[in-house]
């Protein structure tokens, strides 16, 4: 295949990408219920760039996209740029695809005798081709809307779903993007795989892949009607382009924007910072999460799917003392922490089942990665998710005194350490007295009908006698009053068994302890105050304290 069709994949066989079923172009006269409208991309040049309209249609939701307008003599241009595109531009070009595309535009325009049109609707005709060779085709906006969580289709005929981060209580919302044919939607399946740098076929019919961008987008597709019916289907769940910190986590929530405040997106009195506050967890136990990640500490984040996990987990480990040395191994890469860190990142190798009887010699799993990062040195091991025998290379982790964070699919602490004991996992007792602190996380449905998500418990494992322990909790959140407690650092080092531990091992007084907790909760919350929530002011605070802690010596003054 040619530098010029990997960039931009395949045309259909009428020599261009098929225009059936593009959504959305001709907007109503009125659309009514109107809770949020943005552009997509957030910079897009109006008239270059698509609508977005969030609206309430009899309590539900729906998501339309509009895009931009063309006259007929700018979708005569456009038709003639499309089918000569991959035939005109040289199999040798290299650089951005915008650069790329917007020079074919000048040229051909020249030489077809349209270059007054170009000159006028330059931005609109690199939009769409952009879309239709190196984008999404119809779900293009979707896929760059930084608001979406996930996009869903599980059938050609229906339209596409969306979680949106900012409207939680509709769920899944409907679209009036519809795919025009199943052979459409199947070509669509085949183009995700393309990016992703892998196949999919009848013969292989299911599809997961990490597509890599400014922001990661994981990928779960079928192909045909082979394992999925009617036909093919996909799940796209998308990260945010900036990760999510803990600062954020824990900022207070603002009113519902814009419904309540009566504003846009495009109104630039409404922040980055209000649209990103989430309450997950209370700032003091920020606070805790960072005391515990600068001693040694065995974390667990357990929950059910979909419900904040790895989210949580990668905002702790952006706490991390920048003099440590992170290691993470994943399945699909989730965990984005910030540049200052020493942090190895470490991936799974998997062949597609059935290519031959040896392709699982070359399988690199999660307990092989695990095995490597212990000869990394490294001061924190985590692991995205722990669900099977690579647990026995985690407890060997504990047992060898490295720091440990790991994600599991649980309900709670009990749960979660049942599960840990249970095959396949590989837990023993011993290993389960080792735990710092299990975190749970879950969805919760608020009283004006948002789910949200939120850190329900924070319990830490006690033991007990010789042999055995008790699950301690220290953290509790109350739905009634979507609040957390204890309020009070007093009332945390009260409660908190590991706390305490850490005053013993280093021969802090509790009142050291205290304070130390106090001056975190502090620091996190000037920043939330100063609404510098981004990765960056965050970055800056860990690295500050961690000069000034140095210097006076923690913990024992």
């Amino acid at each position: 295949m040619s530098k010029v069709r990997q960039l931009f994949g395949r045309r259909d066989g009428s020599g261009r990408a098929r225009e059936a079923g593009t959504p959305g172009v001709e907007a109503p006269e009125e659309i009514r219920g109107v809770l949020d409208t943005y552009r997509v991309p957030a910079d897009g040049k109006p008239g270059a760039s698509a609508e977005v309209f969030v609206v309430d249609d009899d309590g539900t939701g729906r998501y339309l996209v509009r895009l931009p307008k063309l006259a007929p003599e700018e979708e005569r241009a456009l038709e003639v740029l499309r089918v000569n595109l991959l035939d005109s531009i040289p199999a040798e070009a290299r650089g951005d695809p915008r650069e790329v595309v917007a020079d074919y535009i000048w040229k051909t325009s020249e030489a077809a005798g349209f270059s007054e049109v170009a000159q006028d609707s330059h931005d609109r005709l690199l939009y769409f081709l952009m879309r239709d060779f190196a984008g999404f085709w119809e779900v293009d906006p979707l896929m760059n809307d930084d608001n979406l969580e996930e996009i869903s289709v599980c059938r050609y005929d229906k339209p596409v779903r969306v979680l949106h981060r900012n409207f939680t209580e509709y769920m899944f919302i409907e679209t009036d993007v519809v795919y025009p044919s199943e052979e459409r939607l199947q070509a669509f399946v085949r183009r995700l795989a393309q990016l992703g740098g892998t196949s999919v076929s009848l013969a292989q019919p299911s599809l997961e892949v990490t597509l890599h961008g400014r922001s990661d987008r994981r990928v779960t597709a079928t192909l045909g009607d082979e394992i999925s019916r009617p036909g093919s289907s996909y799940s796209i769940r998308k990260q945010r382009e900036a990760p999510i910190t803990l600062a954020q986590l824990a900022s207070p929530e603002r009113a519902r924007w814009p419904a309540i405040l009566g504003q846009t997106a495009a109104d630039p009195s409404v922040t980055y910072d209000e649209v990103h506050s989430h309450k997950t967890l209370s700032i003091l136990m920020a606070a805790y999460f960072w005391l515990l990640l600068e001693r040694t500490s065995n974390v667990i984040v357990a929950g059910e799917t979909n419900s904040g996990k790895t989210t949580l987990m990668n905002a702790i480990l952006a706490l991390s003392n920048p003099k440590y040395k992170i290691v993470t191994a994943e399945d699909v890469l989730e965990i984005s922490l910030p540049e200052h860190l020493h942090w190895e990142r470490l991936k799974t190798r998997s062949y597609r089942a059935g290519l031959s009887p040896t392709s699982g010699r070359y399988e690199y799993g999660l307990p092989e990665l695990l095995k490597l990062a212990l000869r990394l040195s490294p001061t924190i091991l985590s692991l995205g998710e722990m669900r099977g025998e690579e647990s026995e290379t985690v407890a060997a982790a504990i047992t060898l005194g490295f720091s440990t964070m790991a994600t599991v699919h649980a309900e709670g602490a009990e749960r979660c350490i049942q599960r840990l004991t249970t095959p396949p996992m590989r837990f023993s007792e011993g290993h389960v007295r080792d735990l710092s602190s299990i975190a749970t996380m879950r969805k919760v449905v608020l009283s004006d009908g948002r789910v949200v998500r939120r850190v329900v418990s924070v319990d830490e494992v006690k033991p007990t006698g010789s042999y055995g322990h008790e699950v301690v909790n220290v953290f509790r959140y109350d739905p009634a009053t979507d609040s957390f407690s204890p309020t009070t650092p007093a009332e945390v080092l009260d409660r908190s068994f590991r706390l305490n531990e850490i005053a013993d091992s280093f021969g802090w007084t509790p009142a050291a302890v205290q304070g130390s907790l106090a001056v975190r909760a502090a620091m996190i919350s000037g920043l939330i105050a100063g609404g510098e929530l981004d990765p960056r002011a965050l970055s800056k605070m860990v690295k500050d304290h961690a000069v000034d802690e140095s210097k006076r010596g923690a913990g024992k003054g």
